[in-house]
């Protein structure tokens, strides 16, 4: 199923049914969004994944792949991909089944959407798969269960050039998609970019991706000193696919441009960056693979490496340590107003030291 790992391609084939991303310039059908131009589907912000995330781990569930909501259907949907069915593949589904089909879960959710009246689990999985798993499936419904699952089966086809969706078991509480699911399922292009919505990806992984866009603009635009210019949500607007709350994207911004800083300038005050005038394509490029290539713990190490935050700055040694005070211990360096340097004062240095400890921890524990 493409270069990409199985489960991630299925990610990005329904995370680009909400999204209009254009596959390719030659496409031979309509590109994506049709989840979302047709029906009104929506990804939402992985701020719920994060609500959720302390409560899934005592159940021994986990995060869903994608969250999507219909606000005109009061619904909200976890997707489970499927790309394989083992026992342990088993064994998880029927935590994930358990867990999103509960009382605790459901508190959860109507506390967050409280005008939502109506919960569907879709488990998303290649065709060769659905079968057995609808069979599972089907075994694991009771009346009790507070939520409508439907399983899904994907085919490539015509030179892996088409995607054909289909439903192999249950119904959709909206029933205009499941007219739809009903009379054949419904056909686009697969995604052909990598995108940003599987929320399992690492953050050297985000940070490759991103960096391959600005690469790619780079290459294909001529930048005037306004275009030059991008704020988060302007990378929002052009990537569609970057759901990542602010936060996040600020991070994934910041460490993009500590280990390429021949992209541009990052400004942590604003998250804004601006672009090179002229970059150097090719070392970008370079560095750039050599982050698609890092291990996690080489990514860590990396950015601790560049950032020079792997302690507290410059301290002095006191003659007597056992008698001294805190400001004896740092350098004089402070810069007045008037450009004389003064000793720093307990709070600026308390400020520092906090300061030096959340860049650090920001910088090696994702």
């Amino acid at each position: 199923m493409g270069k990409m790992p199985t489960h991630e391609f299925l990610i990005n084939i329904l995370g680009s049914t909400v999204l209009n991303i254009v596959p390719y310039p030659s496409a031979p059908i309509a590109p994506s969004g049709v989840l979302g131009n047709k029906f009104g589907y929506a990804l939402i912000l992985p701020k719920f994944a994060e609500t959720v995330e302390e409560l899934v781990k005592k159940k021994g569930a986990k995060i869903p792949d994608l969250i999507f909501i219909n606000k005109e259907k009061s619904l909200l949907i976890i997707i489970e991909c499927k790309s394989n069915f083992t026992f342990e593949i088993e064994e998880n589904l029927s935590k994930q089944i358990e867990f999103y089909s509960s009382q605790d879960f459901k508190t959860i959710w109507k506390g967050m959407f409280p005008d939502f009246t109506n919960l569907e689990i879709w488990i998303f999985t290649p065709k060769s798969f659905s079968g057995k798993i609808a069979d599972f499936v089907g075994r694991q419904v009771t009346p009790k269960k507070l939520a409508n699952i439907v399983v899904w089966g994907v085919e490539l086809k015509k030179a892996q050039e088409e995607v054909h969706i289909q439903k192999f078991y249950g119904n959709h509480l909206d029933t205009k998609l499941d007219e739809t699911m009903e009379s054949g399922g419904f056909v686009c292009s697969p995604p052909r970019i990598e995108l940003l919505v599987d929320p399992t990806l690492t953050y050297s992984e985000r940070v490759f991706r991103i960096g391959r866009r600005f690469l790619s603009f780079h290459a294909t635009s001529f930048l005037s000193e306004k275009d030059r210019i991008i704020t988060l949500q302007d990378f929002k607007d052009r990537h569609t696919d970057a759901i990542m709350t602010d936060r996040e994207l600020k991070r994934c911004l910041r460490y993009l441009l500590n280990l390429v800083p021949e992209i541009g300038e990052y400004k942590s005050a604003t998250g804004e960056i601006v672009l090179a005038k002229r970059p150097s394509l090719d070392k970008i490029k370079t560095k750039l693979e050599r982050i698609g290539n890092m291990t996690i713990e080489e990514f860590k190490v990396e950015l601790t490496r560049i950032s020079g935050k792997g302690g507290v700055r410059g301290v002095k040694h006191p003659k007597a340590p056992q008698n001294a005070k805190i400001s004896d211990w740092f350098p004089v360096k402070k810069r007045s107003a008037n450009g004389s340097y003064l000793p720093y004062s307990v709070h600026d240095i308390e400020s520092l030291c906090i300061e030096d400890a959340f860049l650090f921890l920001n910088n090696i524990n994702f």
